[in-house]
Order: C-alpha cells, then sequence, then structure tokens
C-alpha cells in the first residue's frame, strides 16, 4: 500500500473514530462518506482467507480509530457537558455536506418505489431510535453493578457489546446511541475514564481487575458483533447493491436529524429552557450558542462538500468484490 493511501485510511479512521464517540453520530456512515466502508467490510470477511491485504487494510483503519477515539472520548466529555449544540453542528455539517457523497453508489440507478420505501423506512427507523432514547435512554441505573463487576454482569457486557457492534457496523446506525439507550453508554465511559485516572495519577490499582474485565468482554462482544454484521453487509451489498445504498442512504438522513434529537442533545435543550440537569453545564446561553453552531454547521458542510466534488474528480479507488 502507497504511504499516501496509509494515511488517507488512518485520517478515515480518525473520523470514524471520533464520530462513533458521540451519541447521535454514526462511524460507519463516516466510513461511507470517506470512501472506505466497503474495504473494510472486504477486509474483515475476507481476513483468514486473504490475511496480508485484508490487514494492510484494516491496520491504518485501526490505528485512526485508536488514535482518535481515546482522546475523543476524553473530550467529548467534557465538550458535550458545557458546548453540546456546536459540537454536535459540526458532526451535522460534516454529514450534510458530504451526502452528495453517499448517494454517489446510486446516483444513476433508477428510483423505483420499491428503492424509495426502503429509504424512508432506513430514515424512520433511525429516527425512531432518537425518539427511544429521549423517552428510555440512562432509565436503567447499572452503577451498582459496576461497581460491584459480579461475573454474570460481565458476562452481559458481551451481548452488549455485539448490538453496539451491529450499530456501529451498519451506516447511519450510531452504537454509542443504542447504548445510551441501553443505559450502558455514561456508566462505560465514565468508569473507563475514573478506574484510568486512578491508575495514572495516584497509583491506585485497585480497580484494574474491573477495568479489563469490563473493556475484555466488551470487546469479545464487539468483534463478534463486527464479524457477523460485516459477513450480513457483505451479503446485501454484494446481492441487492443498489437496495442496500437505498437503505444506506435514508439511514444516513435519519442519523443527521437525530444528531439534533436523542437523550443527550434533549437534555441540553431542557437546561437551555431553565431546568437543571446533572452533567450539564452550557459556558454561554442558547443566543450565543445556536448562532456559532450554526455557523460551523455552514463551514463543516461547506468544507466538506467541497472535498466530495474534488473527490469526484480524481481516479476511482479499487474496487472491492462483495459479491464473491
Amino acid at each position: 500500500m502507497k504511504v499516501k493511501n496509509w494515511f488517507k485510511k488512518f485520517l478515515a479512521g480518525m473520523g470514524i473514530g471520533a464520530g462513533a464517540a458521540i451519541p447521535g453520530v454514526s462511524g460507519s456512515a463516516v466510513a461511507v462518506v470517506l470512501k472506505v466502508y466497503e474495504s473494510i467490510i472486504w477486509a474483515v470477511t475476507n481476513f483468514r482467507k486473504k490475511f496480508g491485504r485484508s490487514f494492510a487494510i484494516l491496520l491504518p483503519i485501526l490505528l485512526g480509530i485508536i488514535f482518535a477515539v481515546i482522546p475523543c472520548v476524553w473530550l467529548f466529555d467534557r465538550a458535550l457537558e458545557q458546548f453540546v449544540f456546536g459540537i454536535i453542528c459540526i458532526f451535522a455539517g460534516f454529514l450534510i455536506g458530504s451526502f452528495p457523497g453517499v448517494v454517489d453508489e446510486i446516483r444513476k440507478v433508477k428510483i423505483t418505489k420499491k428503492y424509495i420505501i426502503l429509504a424512508i423506512l432506513g430514515a424512520l427507523f433511525v429516527i425512531s431510535l432518537g425518539i427511544v432514547s429521549v423517552l428510555f435512554g440512562g432509565k436503567m441505573d447499572l452503577n451498582s453493578h459496576f461497581a460491584d463487576m459480579p461475573w454474570w454482569f460481565i458476562l452481559v457486557l458481551v451481548p452488549v457489546g455485539i448490538i453496539a457492534a451491529v450499530a456501529l457496523t451498519v451506516p447511519g446506525l450510531s452504537g454509542s446511541l443504542i447504548l445510551l439507550i441501553l443505559g450502558f453508554y455514561k456508566p462505560l465511559l465514565e468508569n473507563t475514564i475514573q478506574w484510568v485516572k486512578e491508575i495514572l495519577t495516584v497509583g491506585d490499582f485497585s480497580n484494574t481487575w474491573k477495568l479489563f474485565a469490563m473493556l475484555g468482554s466488551f470487546a469479545i462482544g464487539v468483534l463478534i458483533g463486527v464479524i457477523i454484521t460485516s459477513k450480513a453487509m457483505k451479503f446485501f451489498i454484494g446481492k441487492h447493491h443498489n437496495g442496500t445504498y437505498f437503505a444506506i442512504a435514508g439511514f444516513v438522513f435519519g442519523s443527521i436529524l437525530v444528531i439534533f434529537f436523542n437523550m443527550v442533545v434533549f437534555n441540553y435543550y431542557l437546561v437551555w429552557a431553565g431546568q437543571t440537569i446533572e452533567g450539564y453545564n452550557p459556558i454561554m446561553g442558547m443566543e450565543f450558542e445556536i448562532p456559532i453552531g450554526l455557523l460551523l454547521l455552514v463551514i463543516c458542510a461547506g468544507l466538506s462538500y467541497l472535498l466530495v466534488r474534488s473527490s469526484r474528480k480524481k481516479p476511482k479507488e479499487e474496487k472491492y468484490d462483495l459479491g464473491a
């Protein structure tokens, strides 16, 4: 792999990792926008058969995800308390400006009723997740289970990881939003930050086993989920390419709306309205943050659209046969 392509995939991984850290933002939608989604699916499903090439594809992307997701989780944990609207506007602008690139795969396809229905159903499904997160997200108190970390709860984290991975792998669905609905997002995030801080700052290793048990079981679930869902997406893209991409377009469109309507953002709106909610402390009033956020949205949308137009002028990247 050429150095230029390696760094391109590394930067794509960083975009995927940053997106995956925010509830409502789909890391896999970012992958579609950045034209690396099909290569990831191909590499995951052919990892054993074509190890060398698959490893070469996945390595820079995984490094980019790791490089971005760790600081982004720490940063967004703080920024999403004080500048939520501005942060989501940045990602919304990126997705809005890049959306024409998502539909490039089906631009010349004849639109039928079936394709329209698939796109609408895809959008409505993602929007429904945002509504569910507002109504039920975070209602279950799991803090005591994370504090005690009983053996059965460690096993529960495996299917939770599988569910999150399904959302992570399907473009337009947000793994972090699913975790938010299930009530696992904040405990996973907060306990990871707290236990790592204890180890690094005060040398307290008493919760180290909990940290490894929690992340290990969750990671096993994510790995299983990614493999299963990648095989499913390979089948649908390979055998039903146009229909799948219409559904993906619906998912991504719905995710743009859900960025502005999920539990995290809705609570922020309530704080703007005068309610006091723990964990939310805006650094400015809505009369300032809304125009700043919208300005960021327009700037990011413009920049990302320019990147889409620029990419159209370049030679097409190697296609991956997902129908094999």
